[in-house]
C-alpha cells in the first residue's frame, strides 16, 4: 500500500506548532521571526517525517532574491597566506554558484563581528568558512535560510558541515614519509573541534601554528634533521626556503598548485571539490532532500 505524502499539517501537528510556523520555517521565510530552537524542531522533524515539497506551490509563495551569501570568517591573528587559502575557497564556491544560476555577496569578517551587515540582505542560503561552535547560534539567530558549513567541525546534527578528513590525510602522509612522529606547520584556524582532531597526531612540541608575529624560520631550525606535514600550499612554500623538501608532505587544497617545487610530495583535497561538494548539498537543501541516515558531517578524502 502507497504511504500518503506527509503535509505541513502533519509536522505541525507532530510538532505542536501552527501550520503558518511551519510554513515559515519550510519556506525558509523571514516574515516572522521564528525561534531557533523552534526552527530545529520543524527541520528535524520534516526530515525525519520523509517530507517532500510541492515546488510549483514554493516558487508561487516566494520571491527570489537569487544571492547566495558566503562569510569568509578569518581569526584576528591571521596569516596573509590564511586569507590566501581562505579567499581561493570563496572564489571557487562562488564560481560553482555563478554557474548554478546565481549571484553571491563576498562578506570577510574577523570572529563574526560585525555579522548585522549580513543579515541586511535577503538571501537564500549562506556558505560559512570556520566557524567556532559557540557562534553557531549566534549565526542561526539571524539567518532563515540554509547553511552550509565549510572547513569546520561541530555536534549539530542539522547543518551539513564539509571538511577534508585530516585524519586519514595525516595517516597517509606518516606513510610516505615513513615517519611516525613528523612535525606539524598549519595555518591558525578557529574551529576548535577540526583544530583538536589535527593535533591529536601530534607531540605539542612538533606543531607550529602560523599567526602575525610568529617565527615560522625558528621553529623549522629546530628540525633540520625531522621529517613533517605541512597543511597549506602558501605556508609550503615558506617551508621550503628552510627545509628539503623531500622531508616535507604537504596537505593541499589546490588540485594544480604552482607554489611549490615540481616534486614535492602532496595529498589533495580542494578548494574546487569542496565548493562542487557544497553545491551539491545546497540543491538538496532548497528542496528539503536531507540524507535518509542523518549523516551531516561530509569528510572528504584525498584525491587520486
Amino acid at each position: 500500500m502507497r504511504k500518503e505524502k506527509v503535509t505541513m499539517k502533519d509536522i505541525a501537528k507532530e510538532v505542536n506548532v501552527s501550520l503558518a510556523t511551519v510554513s515559515y520555517v519550510l519556506n525558509h521565510s523571514e516574515k516572522e521571526k521564528i525561534s531557533h530552537d523552534t526552527r530545529i524542531k520543524v527541520l528535524e522533524t520534516a526530515k525525519r517525517m520523509g517530507y517532500t515539497p510541492n515546488q510549483a506551490a514554493r516558487s508561487l509563495a516566494n520571491k527570489k532574491s537569487n544571492l547566495i551569501g558566503i562569510i569568509v570568517n578569518l581569526s584576528r591573528t591571521a596569516s596573509s597566506s590564511m586569507k590566501y587559502q581562505s579567499l581561493d575557497l570563496a572564489s571557487e564556491l562562488q564560481a560553482q554558484i555563478y554557474n548554478a544560476g546565481y549571484d553571491t555577496i563576498l562578506s570577510i569578517t574577523q570572529e563574526l563581528e560585525d555579522i548585522q551587515i549580513k543579515y541586511k540582505h535577503s538571501l537564500e542560503a549562506v556558505f560559512i568558512i570556520d566557524i567556532n561552535e559557540k557562534a553557531l547560534k549566534k549565526i542561526t539567530n539571524h539567518y532563515y535560510v540554509p547553511l552550509i558549513f565549510l572547513d569546520c567541525d561541530f555536534e549539530d546534527g542539522l547543518f551539513y558541515k564539509i571538511l577534508p578528513d585530516y585524519s586519514l590525510m595525516i595517516e597517509k602522509a606518516k606513510q610516505m614519509l615513513g615517519e611516525e612522529h613528523p612535525f606539524l606547520v598549519m595555518e591558525s584556524i578557529i574551529n576548535n573541534r577540526m583544530k583538536e582532531q589535527i593535533f591529536a597526531d601530534f607531540e605539542k612540541d612538533d606543531i607550529f601554528v602560523s599567526k602575525r608575529n610568529t617565527s615560522l624560520k625558528d621553529f623549522l631550525a629546530k628540525k633540520t634533521s625531522r621529517k613533517g606535514i605541512v597543511i597549506g600550499d602558501t605556508l609550503a612554500s615558506q617551508v621550503e626556503r628552510y627545509i628539503d623538501n623531500k622531508q616535507i608532505v604537504i596537505l593541499s587544497s589546490d588540485d594544480a598548485s604552482d607554489l611549490l617545487l615540481e616534486d614535492t610530495r602532496r595529498i589533495v583535497v580542494s578548494n574546487k571539490r569542496k565548493a562542487e561538494v557544497a553545491i551539491n548539498i545546497l540543491e538538496k537543501l532548497t528542496n528539503l532532500s536531507y540524507d535518509e541516515n542523518g549523516n551531516t558531517r561530509i569528510f572528504l578524502c584525498p584525491e587520486e
